[in-house]
This record gives structure tokens, sequence and C-alpha cells, in this order.
């Protein structure tokens, strides 16, 4: 392959269409040096193999597409370029290698550069050690290139997203519909958890519906308008909902021994299965004296019972994943704020009495961890029986010797570990997360619009709020 370096006149000379970066930026500075000291530094051009309509040869920018804007701007004619004749895998290679040791390459840009040498044959092994990257580096760049377009298009900004975004964007690969839902949300982290959680349901359903059928168990359909919480099969009592989307509770379905007397039920609508047993002849009766106006009230608390669950299911996510990235770049002002107003409610409380503490030590170092803390002893094991452990004691000591302001973290985690989902269905609870979810906006985080309706009191009301 021969090379040559000659002064090309620029209007010869064009962008790579297929350039890892997309734009060039702003050339001021560059323009400014050019203009004072010309071009130090050569650009590396290839032959198009087309003229233009005076038989000039025409070149495509290989390295050096800053360099060309900049000249265009300040009124150069021609410029110092090496001459390579390259195919189309080479000029890729070059042009990705020289990009990706740009700090300003975005994540997306470096992607399709991977891309276009994936398209062109070029093995993940032999992308990595041409750019100096790990096999694992590359393929999740891959991952990300593969993000449709469709999806691209709907996003607001999709070129400025971040590597974590991206990341989990492309999670959704298997569900179009959901990946472009996320890919256009105002609240980004929100939508994220909520369509994780989504997604984790659907797999948990169908693995369940494939157990009962392995175990031979008929699964009836509601009457419509009904459900688990305001009807039952005649002579029949509610046993359980199954619906923990985080385990495999389902397996519980084979492992009963009274499936011959009994009855289950789908509630397609949640993505619930529902166990029905019989009742005993002389309880019928007590059954039947059951009015509608009880039966509607436990529904309705019950119904917001599980509203709550799943909505503080997707809240602590959504808390817990701030925190982990948040925690430690707040500003000094900000982390002031949240010790003082934390310590407040803590000790003397909001209400008319001293604030009731009902921390476990051990809950509060699993919340250290989960905002990313790294802490001795994550497990237990015969030696360490509680996380709460003088090890796991002493290392957060000697974090808050050194950084007193991480005492937010500690008391943020204290926050974390004794909220449950009931605390949405009773007036004290919502008034407690008033106090915290004010502490958690002040430092930064951003309430969404459900938080913001269940802080009204969305999952107040009906019985059973104890349950």
């Amino acid at each position: 392959m021969g090379i040559t370096i000659e002064d090309l006149p620029v209007e010869d000379l064009h962008p790579n269409p297929n350039n890892p970066r997309r734009q060039v930026g702003d050339v001021a500075d560059l323009e400014a040096s050019i203009r004072s000291q010309g071009i130090k530094q050569p650009l590396l051009v290839t032959p198009t193999g087309e003229t233009d309509i005076d038989g000039h040869a025409q070149y495509r920018v290989v390295i050096g597409h800053r360099r060309l804007a900049a000249a265009k701007q300040a009124g150069l004619e021609s410029v110092p370029a090496i001459i390579e004749r390259m195919d189309a895998r080479r000029e890729r290679e070059v042009m990705l290698v020289e990009n990706s040791q740009r700090s300003d390459l975005t994540p997306i840009e470096e992607a399709d550069g991977y891309q276009g040498l994936l398209d062109l044959g070029v093995g993940v092994k032999e992308m990595a050690e041409k750019t100096g990257r790990s096999d694992r580096f590359v393929r999740r760049r891959l991952r990300i290139a593969r993000i449709p377009q469709e999806t691209r298009d709907v996003a607001a900004d999709f070129s400025q997203m971040s590597l974590d975004q991206l990341d989990r964007l492309a999670e959704f690969e298997s569900d179009p519909d959901m990946q472009r839902e996320l890919a256009r949300a105002d609240d980004f982290d929100w939508t994220y958890q909520r369509l994780s959680r989504e997604r984790r349901k659907a797999a948990w359903h169908d693995k369940a519906q494939k157990a009962l059928a392995k175990a031979g168990i008929k699964v009836e359909s509601f009457p419509d308008g009904k459900n688990f919480w305001n009807w039952h099969p005649y002579g029949y009592r509610a046993g359980r909902m199954i619906s923990n989307i985080e385990t495999d509770f389902w397996t519980s379905f084979t492992r009963e021994s009274d499936w011959p007397s009994a009855r289950v039920y789908e509630n397609s609508a949640f993505d619930e299965f529902c166990t029905y047993l019989p009742v005993p002849a002389d309880e019928l009766e007590k059954d039947k004296a059951k009015t509608d106006e009880d039966n509607a009230i436990k529904a309705r608390g019950r119904e917001l019972n599980r509203q709550a669950r799943e909505f503080e299911a997707i809240a602590k996510a959504n808390r817990t994943t701030w925190l982990k990235h948040n925690l430690r770049a707040l500003t000094h002002e900000h982390a002031e704020t949240g010790i003082c107003r934390l310590a407040l409610a803590d000790t003397v409380g909001w209400r008319s009495v001293f604030p009731y503490q009902s921390y476990k030590g051990e809950d509060v170092i699993r919340e250290l961890i989960a905002f990313g803390w790294s802490l001795p002893i994550t497990e237990h094991d015969d030696e360490h029986w509680s996380l709460e452990c003088k090890e796991n004691l002493d290392s957060i000591r000697m974090v808050l010797k050194d950084r007193p302001l991480r005492i937010l973290d500690v008391l943020a985690a204290r926050c974390e570990s004794n909220i449950g989902w009931n605390y949405w269905r009773q007036r004290h609870g919502v008034d407690d997360m008033g106090i915290w979810y004010d502490v958690l906006e002040r430092i930064g985080y951003q309430v969404s619009e459900d938080e913001r309706k269940a802080l009204k009191g969305a999952y107040l009301g009906g019985g059973d709020d104890e349950s």
C-alpha cells in the first residue's frame, strides 16, 4: 500500500461518513492556532476513487476532521495530508483506535464504531487487541450498539445519554416496547425501576404457569369484575395469594398435599395466583353472615395494601440507587442540611411525642452496603452470625473519624432500614415519609409524580392497613 504526503485542496477533502465521532464540536481555539502557526500535523486521508468535474482526485478524511473544519474556518485553501490507500476494514480500524483515545468521544459513538468493525468481519478479540480494551469492554459496547434506531429516535437527546443509562437501556433488548418507553422517559431512573419490576414479574408469572401445568393443576379464571379480595367460589375460603415476584415462591404450588380439594384462580390483571380451600359445613353459615359493607372495606384495604407493596418496592429501589450514586458527591452544604434535619427528626421528632426508634443494627449495616460502602463482612458465617459485628462497626467508625460528614450515610441507612410498605397505609407513616422525602429532595433527589401522590395519601383508607 502506497503512502505519500501532499498539500491537498480543502475542497477535495470530505468528512468520513463512518467516523465514530459524529460532531467536531467548537474549533474556534484550533482555528486561532492554525491562523498563527499553521497546521503542524498532517491529516490522514484515503482516496475515494472518484474525481470532480475538473478531474481532481477526491479524498475521504480518516484522521483530522477537527483540523479540516478549523482550516476551512480559517480560510485555508490547502492542507498537508498523508495519503494512504486502505480498504474499508483498515479505514474503520484506524478511526476507532484514534478516536477511542479521546475523552470526549461519547459511549454511543464508540459503540457504533465497534459495530462497524464487527459488520466488516472483525472479531471481538481482535477489536480489543487493536484498541487496547478488554473483551468485556468491547462486548459491552456492542450490546449498546444494538439499540435500534427506532429507540434512539424517541429519546430527547440520545447522543448525550450516559454509559450507565445506555447499559440499562440495552438490558431491554428483548422487549422493544419497554426499551422505547425507557428511552423517552423524562424520569429515567424511576421508569427503569418500574419497567425492571414489570419484566421480572412477567418472567415469574411465566415460570409459575409452566410449574402449574407440569404439576397437572387446572387454573381457573375469575368471573368478570371479581378478584381475590371481593369474591370466592361458593363453599371455599381464600387460601393465599402468591405474587412474590422476587423469589421462587411459586414452587410451593407443587408441594401442597391438598390440591385435590383446593382450587386455583389466576388474577391476570396483576399476575397473581390465588388458592381457595374447602370450608367445613359448620362454618358455611358464618361465612354467609358477612355483610357486603364489611367485605367492601376489607377488599379496599387489601387492594391498597397490594398497591402500597408494589409502589414501595419500586420507590425503595429508586431511592437506594440514587443514594448509592450520590451520597459521596454531595456538597458540604447539602450534607450538613441532611445531617441536621435527620438528626432533629431522630432526636426530638416532629410530632407531639419523642420518636420511637426501632432500628435493627444489622439492617442499617445492610443498607450501608447497598449504598456502596465497602465493609469487611458482607455475609453471615459461623464466626459472624450478624453483620453488626466488631469488624464492620470499627470500619464505619474509622470512615466517620476521617470524614465526619458521612454520618449522613448512616442516618440515611437508619431511615431506609426502618421503612416498610405499610408506612404508606398509615397516616403517621406517611408523615414520617414526608420528613424523609423532604430531606432527600433538599440534597438533590428528584421526587417522581407517583411518589408525590403517595406522600399526599394515595394509599390511605380502607381496612386491613396493618396486614
